[in-house]
C-alpha cells in the first residue's frame, strides 16, 4: 500500500453498497445542495459527501441509523433493500 493511500484505509464492500443505494436512491436531485441532504438526514454535509464518494466510507451504524430514522424506514427493511439490490456482490471482500 502506498502512502497516499494509506489514509483511507480499508473499505468493505457492505459499506460500498450501503452507500451506493443512499447516494443513487435518496440524494439523486441535482437541486438539493449537500449541506440541505445534511439537514434533511440529521447529519454534517460532510458526512452526505463521504456517501456520495465512488467508494464511499465506513460509515457508523449510528449514522446509518439516523439516516434511517430521517428517511423514514426501519433499519431491517433499508438493509433488506441493500440485500435486494446489491446481494450478489456483498461479501465480507474489502479494498484500500
Amino acid at each position: 500500500m502506498t502512502k497516499k493511500n494509506m489514509h483511507l484505509g480499508k473499505v468493505y464492500l457492505s459499506n460500498k453498497y450501503v452507500c451506493k443505494y443512499i447516494s443513487e436512491e435518496w440524494l439523486t436531485s441535482k437541486d438539493i445542495s449537500t449541506r440541505k441532504y445534511g439537514k434533511m438526514y440529521g447529519v454534517n454535509y460532510h458526512i452526505i459527501e463521504k456517501i456520495q464518494q465512488e467508494d464511499g466510507y465506513n460509515m457508523p451504524l449510528s449514522t446509518l441509523s439516523t439516516i434511517c430514522f430521517n428517511h423514514g424506514i426501519k433499519l431491517s427493511d433499508f438493509f433488506k433493500l441493500v440485500e435486494k439490490r446489491y446481494g450478489k456482490y456483498l461479501n465480507d471482500s474489502f479494498k484500500y
